[in-house]
C-alpha cells in the first residue's frame, strides 16, 4: 500500500512561499538600510526637520446626570434612550425605584457634555454643559446640584446610541444659562465639574520621508536629553518613540502655562550637537537675538540649547529695545534663571501684548524673586495685571499666605461647647479628628493689597471669589437675596440680617443671623445657610448694580491672547501668520486651549452689567488665530464663529461718590441661579475643556 502525506500540496506551497519572501527580505535589506543613510539628520537640521506636532484635537464625550436639589422645577422626562440608561445607572447604583424619583419635581434628567482637548491629564478641570432632552418638563434647573455622572463617547447613528468606554466624570453645582443664552433656565453649566480618567498625550508625528526606527531613536534620545523631570521619584524623558512614525511627547510643568512654546523648543532642538558646534550656534544665535526682528525665534533657539546658553541671553536684557529685552527676559525664565524677573514685571505692566505671557514665564519659574513680583503686581489697579498675577501665584503655591484663601465652612473638629480640660476633651477631639473636613462649595480669597478695592469672580473653569483689599464692606443701605435666603441692612447701619426662610408646615422658624458688612463675612454666613455658588454670584452682581460694593465687580478678568506674541515670538514674523511648516499645531493649540478663542474672547475687565452686543464679528487676532490654527497635520480646517467684547479696557471705575438710592427689592430675587449675573453680563459660557489664560497651571496643584 502506497503512504501518502495529509496536505502535502498546502505544505510545498507553505515552503515555497516563506523562501520567496526570505529572497524578498535579502533584496529589499540593502535598500532600506540606504535609503535611512540618506534621509539620516544632517548637522544643520533640527527636530522640526525631522517631525512635528500632533495634537488631534478635541474628544466629545456625553452621559446622562441627574440633578437634585431643585426647588419644585424639575420634572419628568418621557421614555427615550437616555431615560433607560439614567434608570439602569440609578439601579446599579442601589437606588430604589429609580422611576419614582425622576418624577419627583426635586430632580431632573440632563444630558451631560464635555470635550476634552489632547494633553488633558487626571487632575485637570474641565467645564461641563448641561442640556435637557427633548419634551422633557423639567422648568428650571436653578438651585440644582449634578450628582455624579460618567461621561463616554457616544456614537448617535442610526437606531439606538452607541457607548463607548468611560474616559470621564462630571458633578458639582448647578449654573443655568448656554452659550446663546445666559439666562436661560433649561440649560446649565458645571464650573470645573468635568474630570478625565486618563492623560490625552501628544504626539510628535515623523514626516513621510523620515520614517525610520533609527531617526524615531534619535529624536526621543535629543529630546530626553534636554527635558528630563521627577516622576515618582524617578527621572524619566519627556519623549517615548512607540513606533517609526510617531513619538508620545508629555509637556515638562515648567512649560504647562505656554505648552505651545514648549512645542516649538523642541522643533528647534538640534539633530547633531556637539561642543564645537554648540559654541558657533551660541554665538551666531546672540546676534540674532539683539536684533528686534530676529529676537523672538533666537531666544527660543538659544532657550533649547539649555541653561549654557544663558549669558547670551542675559546680554539681551541690556538692550534698549523693549521687545528683546522681554524674549530674553522669558527664555531666561523657563531656563530658571532669575536675572530677568524685573524685565518680566516691567512687560506684565507696560505692554499688554505680551502680558498673559510674562506672567506666564513668572509663573514657570522656582525662584523666590519671581514669587515676589507677583505679589507686588497683585497691588496694580489694572485688574488684567492684578488677577493674572493672582492666578499666576496661586498655581505656583496654592498654599502662600498672600493669597488669603479663606475657609467658608467650619472645621468639625472645634467643637464648640466643649471645655479642653473637661475629661471628654480628649475623646471628643480623637472622635473629631476622623470626622473628615468638608469640601468648601468654592474658593474664597481676602487679598491683603495696597490697590483699590475690587471684588472678581469666575464664571468659567473653577467656582471662587476674590475680594482684593481686607476689610471691605457692604455700603447700606440694601436689600438683596437669592431664593429663599434674604439681606437686609437699613441706612447707617453698621450690620446686616441675614435671613433664611424655611416654608414647613411643622412650624420650623426662620433661620436668622446677624453680621458684620464685611463682604468675606457675609459670603461666609451665605454660603453656610445653604447657598451654592450662583446662588452667591447672583447675590454679589445684584449689590453691585445697586451700588452696595465699595469697589467695581469684575467677571473674569484674564489677559488676552495676542498673536503679535504667536508671531514675533514663536514663528518670527511680523505681518499676519502663514503657517510655518515646523509648527503644525492641531485643532486644540495653544491659543485656543490657553485663551478660548473658540469660545467668549472676554478682555477680562468688564463689568457685569455690560452685555456683550457683538455676535459675529471676527477680531483681526481671532482671524489670525484661526489660520494658524486651520493648517492641522492630517486634520481638516475648521473656522469657528467667535465673537469679541465690547468691553472697555480693564481700568477700574471710579467710586460712585453720589448719595445712594433707597434700597428696594432687587428684580432678581427668586430662586434661579447665576440669573442676577446673566442679566447682566455678556455670554459667560465657555467651552467646555478650554481654559483661559493661566487655566493650563492646572497642572501645578490645582
Amino acid at each position: 500500500m502506497r503512504r501518502t502525506v495529509p496536505r502535502r500540496s498546502w505544505a510545498l506551497g507553505a515552503l515555497v512561499a516563506i523562501a520567496a519572501l526570505a529572497v524578498s527580505q535579502v533584496g529589499a535589506g540593502p535598500l532600506t538600510k540606504k535609503r535611512a543613510a540618506e534621509n539620516a539628520p544632517k548637522v544643520d537640521e533640527s527636530v522640526g526637520d525631522l517631525a512635528y506636532v500632533f495634537q488631534n484635537g478635541e474628544t466629545a464625550v456625553e452621559g446622562v446626570g441627574l440633578v437634585s436639589g431643585l426647588d419644585g422645577t424639575g420634572g419628568d422626562t418621557p421614555p427615550s434612550w437616555h431615560r433607560d440608561q439614567l434608570v439602569d445607572e440609578m439601579a446599579k447604583a442601589g437606588v430604589e425605584y429609580p422611576s419614582k424619583k425622576l418624577e419627583s419635581k426635586q430632580f431632573a434628567l440632563v444630558i451631560v457634555r464635555m470635550k476634552i482637548p489632547t494633553g488633558a491629564a487626571p487632575r485637570d478641570r474641565f467645564d461641563v454643559e448641561l442640556e435637557l432632552p427633548p419634551a422633557s418638563s423639567v422648568k428650571s434647573l436653578a438651585g440644582g446640584y449634578l450628582m455624579h455622572t460618567r461621561l463616554r463617547e457616544v456614537l448617535h447613528a442610526s437606531g439606538a446610541p452607541k457607548t463607548g468606554s468611560e474616559l470621564g466624570s462630571a458633578s458639582g453645582a448647578v449654573m443655568i444659562g448656554d452659550a446663546k443664552d445666559g439666562s436661560n433656565p433649561k440649560a446649565g453649566r458645571v464650573l470645573g465639574g468635568g474630570r478625565v480618567k486618563k492623560d490625552h498625550p501628544y504626539k510628535l508625528i515623523l514626516k513621510d520621508n523620515r520614517r525610520f526606527v533609527r531617526n524615531a531613536g534619535m529624536i526621543e534620545k535629543v529630546v530626553n536629553e534636554r527635558f528630563r523631570q521627577n516622576e515618582h521619584g524617578q527621572k524619566k524623558g519627556a519623549s517615548t518613540a512607540k513606533t517609526d512614525t510617531y513619538l508620545e511627547l508629555r509637556v515638562p510643568d515648567v512649560y504647562h502655562q505656554n505648552q505651545e512654546r514648549y512645542f516649538r523648543v523642541v522643533q528647534l532642538l538640534p539633530m547633531v550637537d556637539t561642543p564645537q558646534l554648540r559654541e558657533k550656534r551660541v554665538a551666531a544665535t546672540a546676534r540674532e537675538l539683539l536684533d528686534p526682528k530676529t529676537s523672538g525665534v533666537a531666544a527660543l533657539k538659544l532657550e533649547a540649547l539649555g541653561p549654557s546658553a544663558a549669558q547670551a541671553l542675559e546680554a539681551g536684557l541690556k538692550s534698549e529695545d523693549p521687545h528683546v529685552r522681554f524674549f530674553a527676559a522669558e527664555a531666561l525664565a523657563y531656563l530658571d534663571q532669575a536675572s530677568g524677573v524685573k524685565v518680566l514685571g516691567e512687560t506684565a505692566v507696560a505692554m499688554q501684548q505680551y502680558r498673559a505671557y510674562a506672567l506666564a514665564a513668572l509663573a514657570a519659574m522656582d525662584e523666590p524673586t519671581a514669587r515676589a513680583r507677583l505679589r507686588h503686581l497683585m497691588d496694580e489697579s489694572d485688574i488684567e495685571v492684578r488677577y493674572g498675577a493672582f492666578n499666576a501665584m496661586r498655581m505656583v503655591e496654592p498654599n502662600d499666605a498672600t493669597l488669603g484663601q479663606v475657609r467658608i465652612l467650619d472645621d468639625p473638629r472645634s467643637e464648640e461647647g466643649v471645655d479642653d480640660e473637661s475629661p471628654d476633651a480628649m475623646a471628643v477631639a480623637i472622635i473629631n479628628s476622623r470626622r473628615p473636613r468638608p469640601e468648601d462649595p468654592f474658593a474664597l480669597y481676602i487679598v491683603d493689597s495696597e490697590g483699590p478695592p475690587v471684588v472678581h469672580v469666575s464664571r468659567t473653569r473653577r467656582s471662587e471669589i476674590v475680594v482684593f483689599g481686607r476689610g471691605q464692606n457692604l455700603v447700606p443701605p440694601l436689600v438683596l437675596g437669592q431664593g429663599d435666603i434674604l439681606l437686609n441692612a437699613a441706612d447707617h447701619d453698621d450690620a446686616v440680617d441675614i435671613s433664611k426662610i424655611v416654608p414647613s408646615r411643622f412650624g420650623d422658624s426662620d433661620v436668622k443671623i446677624h453680621s458684620s458688612l464685611e463682604i468675606g463675612e457675609v459670603i461666609r454666613h451665605v454660603a453656610r445657610l445653604g447657598a451654592t455658588y450662583p446662588d452667591v454670584v447672583a447675590i454679589i452682581e445684584a449689590a453691585d448694580r445697586q451700588k452696595n460694593l465699595p469697589g467695581p465687580l469684575f467677571v473674569d478678568s484674564v489677559p488676552k491672547a495676542n498673536m503679535k506674541y504667536l508671531n514675533k515670538a514663536l514663528l518670527g514674523k511680523d505681518e499676519a501668520p502663514k503657517m510655518d511648516e515646523e509648527v503644525k499645531t492641531a485643532s486644540g493649540s495653544f491659543l485656543r486651549r490657553m485663551f478660548n478663542i473658540r469660545g467668549r474672547e472676554d478682555d477680562g475687565a468688564k463689568k457685569p452689567d455690560k452685555a456683550d452686543k457683538s455676535d459675529g464679528d471676527d477680531s483681526d487676532d481671532a482671524k489670525a488665530a484661526d489660520a494658524a490654527d486651520s493648517k492641522t497635520a492630517g486634520s481638516k480646517a475648521k473656522s469657528d464663529a467667535r465673537t469679541k467684547s465690547d468691553a472697555k479696557g480693564s481700568d477700574a471705575k471710579a467710586s460712585d461718590d453720589a448719595e445712594k438710592p433707597a434700597a428696594k427689592k432687587d428684580d432678581a430675587l427668586q430662586k434661579t441661579s447665576g440669573e442676577a449675573a446673566s442679566a447682566s453680563s455678556d455670554d459667560s459660557s465657555s467651552r467646555p475643556g478650554r481654559p483661559r489664560m493661566f487655566d493650563v497651571f492646572r497642572r501645578r496643584g490645582e
